[in-house]
């Protein structure tokens, strides 16, 4: 079933300052910094030159988290935060830390391990935080189990140039054997001069629901590809939401993106 998902919402500025806001689920909310203003030695014509550094700015589009007891008894949760760049600059997703808190705001457990995809996001784009794990033999959720994340955003550094993305095609889903998840596969075509080795992209499927909800987001990482060669690739939510299948599964996309690294 769905509980709250109380957010505590960094946004990292270049200055290294921080922000904190608090959404509950279902809802969202929308971050802006403070435009940062650099006056330099001033105009041939006598009068002040401003420079404006770019500004993060992005809404949380949507939050999803579930928790449900799986087939081999065990105590699991799906949780995913949704960011639209609402700015005109590109940022960067950094780090992101899911604390499970009943509802008193006592920690049950802390899990530092979550995804974000893509890394870079242009203008209007949408990213994801996500992750998919068990929550810890002897935690009691008597007293409820609430999501609370917390996670950086940067400008990124490369600009458009971090962003590199790779063609998808011939694309299929279906569930997996004996009910647990859904599978999809395609081919991903490497469009540049370079090879893609294992570590240099990722490719992630979100799944929606007849409402537009996000159900799960899946991923993998394509093998080494040449330039210009086209590989296959699959992506199985096995270690997903066992809840989630083709029946519940209105639509889905796939994004093949570069991996990024804000230095």
């Amino acid at each position: 079933m769905r509980k709250d998902v109380l957010s505590k919402l960094g946004a990292c500025l270049l200055i290294g300052s921080f922000a904190f806001m608090s959404l509950a689920s279902g809802s969202s909310g929308t971050k802006e910094t403070d435009s940062i203003t650099v006056k330099d030695g001033g105009n041939d014509d006598g009068t002040q030159a401003t420079t404006t550094e770019p500004r993060i700015e992005y809404e949380i589009t949507h939050t999803t988290f579930t928790h449900y007891t799986n087939s081999i008894n065990r105590e699991e949760y799906c949780g995913i935060i949704e960011i639209t760049n609402t700015g005109s600059s590109y940022i960067y997703l950094g780090s992101c830390t899911f604390d499970l808190e009943d509802d008193s705001g006592h920690l049950l457990q802390a899990d530092s391990m979550v995804t974000g995809s893509p890394d870079v996001l242009a203008p209007g784009e949408k990213g994801y935080f996500f992750n998919n794990g068990y929550i810890d033999e002897g935690v009691s959720l008597d007293n409820g189990v609430n999501l609370v994340p917390t996670f950086t955003i940067e400008i990124a550094k490369k600009g458009k140039d971090a962003i590199v993305d790779y063609p998808v095609s011939d694309l299929d889903i279906r569930d997996n054997d004996y009910g647990m998840g859904i599978k999809v596969t395609g081919r991903v075509t490497n469009n540049t001069d370079e090879e893609i080795s294992l570590t240099d992209a990722m490719i992630i499927a979100v799944f929606f629901d007849a409402d537009g909800e996000i159900l799960d987001v899946g991923y993998t990482y394509p093998s080494s590809i040449g330039a210009g060669a086209t590989s296959s690739f699959e992506i199985s939510t096995i270690f997903g939401n066992e809840n989630v299948s083709t029946s519940n599964v209105a639509d889905y996309t796939v994004i093949a993106r570069g991996k990024y690294f804000n230095w």
